[in-house]
């Protein structure tokens, strides 16, 4: 329960000490979601939120790991009912979620362009993700013809 903790705290302090008292900013810390209705054979979806900012540095990569096993490069996108989100999905085994990872390459482009210095890297836990209050859903607007 300390450890669980522990890493909450991280994660929010991480991404909160950046915003240097900016609320907006504040609010924005990474978050996942799963729905057990949805399991199948015994392999549950996933959502990861995670915001496209880390205080002036943008989201370039999110990577799923698993030490000795496997590294995949997940590809995200806007999340529609998070703004200034990226969403990414995963199914996995449920008992095997605590032994996966996920990074997220944070950069000083917008682009994910090579930069010589700079840059941020987070690790984070997605059994503790799942335990982070969302914020408030946002209605998309309706897409153009």
């Amino acid at each position: 329960m300390k450890q669980l903790f522990a890493v909450c705290l991280f994660i929010f302090i991480s991404f909160t000490s950046q915003a240097m008292g900016n609320t907006e900013q504040a609010e924005k810390v990474p978050f996942a979601k799963s729905d057990e209705r949805n399991e199948q054979n015994n392999l549950r979806l996933y959502e990861i939120f995670v915001p496209k900012k880390n205080g002036d540095l943008f989201l370039t990569e999110i990577n799923l790991y698993k030490e000795n096993e496997q590294s995949v490069s997940l590809k995200f996108e806007d999340a529609h009912i998070y703004p200034d989100f990226k969403e990414t999905y995963i199914v996995i085994n449920p008992n095997l979620v605590n032994t996966f990872e996920i990074y997220l390459n944070y950069s000083t482009t917008k682009d994910g362009g090579l930069v010589m210095c700079g840059g941020n890297r987070v690790k984070l836990n997605i059994n503790d993700l799942l335990f982070v209050e969302s914020p408030p859903e946002v209605i998309p607007p309706p897409r153009k013809p």
